[in-house]
This record gives structure tokens, C-alpha cells and sequence, in this order.
């Protein structure tokens, strides 16, 4: 008896199929076009995938944020918690004592206050800055000592 050869199944690529469904006009249909567009993709997700878990396992090391310093949050804090409360009384305060009953120069002064808070966060964080620069600068001129 003579033994006969087993084959085995090839996967049906995206060409396979876009020839299995071809109208009668041997044209391809818009929906078997969308449907290899979007296998196509997932073949190249799935291959960078693959390769980006393989960069991950060598490294093993997850990426780190930054690190803030705890005082830069509690700057940020601070000067968001005033920016949001003294324009309020200002507006307020000013309203009541100042310019009573007079609604508008109230806004102005509160306006004025935020742009204050404003300007001082700025100035608080440029001398912070300059501090960092001119500590970075003296430990650089040691080293070259």
C-alpha cells in the first residue's frame, strides 16, 4: 500500500483571503480590504510587542519618574491654596470696607492680588533656581581643584 504524503495546513495569509472574497466583477470588496488592513496591523503590533518585551526582560528595571523634591510640592501647594483664598477676600474684603457696594473696583483689587501671588511664586521659584545654579557652579569649580 502505498503511504501517502501528509501536508500540513499553511495559515491563510491576507492576499488568500482577499481573493476569497472578490465580487463578481473580480474586484475586491471595500469590507475584505478593511478586514486585511486591520490584520496587517495586528501582525505589526504583535511583532513590536514581541520586541519590546524582550528589551524589557533584559533590562528588568522599570522606568522611573523624575523625582520632585518635597519642597518644590509644598511651594506649589502653598502658593495654589493663596492664589485660590487671598483674591477672594480681596475681592470681598474690599467690597464690604473698601468700595462699598461698588463691585467692580472689588474685582480690580482681586485681580490685582492674584497677579501678586502670581509674580511672587514666579520670583520665590527663580531664587530657588539661582540657588540650585550657584551651588551646582561652586561644587563643579571644587572638583576641577
Amino acid at each position: 500500500m502505498p503511504k501517502s504524503k501528509t501536508t500540513k495546513a499553511k495559515p491563510v495569509s491576507a492576499t488568500a483571503t482577499a481573493t476569497a472574497h472578490t465580487s463578481a466583477a473580480g474586484k475586491t470588496t471595500t469590507a475584505s480590504k478593511e478586514r486585511n488592513k486591520s490584520r496587517r496591523l495586528l501582525d505589526t503590533h504583535d511583532s513590536t510587542e514581541s520586541s519590546s518585551d524582550d528589551e524589557q526582560s533584559e533590562d528588568k528595571q522599570p522606568a522611573s519618574a523624575p523625582q520632585i523634591p518635597g519642597n518644590v510640592i509644598r511651594k506649589l501647594l502653598a502658593f495654589s491654596l493663596l492664589l485660590l483664598v487671598l483674591p477672594i477676600l480681596a475681592y470681598f474684603g474690599s467690597l464690604k470696607y473698601i468700595f462699598v457696594g461698588s463691585p467692580a473696583s472689588s474685582a480690580i483689587v482681586a485681580v490685582i492680588v492674584a497677579n501678586f501671588v502670581l509674580g511672587a511664586y514666579v520670583y520665590a521659584a527663580w531664587i530657588e533656581d539661582a540657588s540650585e545654579h550657584a551651588a551646582h557652579t561652586s561644587t563643579r569649580k571644587l572638583k576641577r581643584r
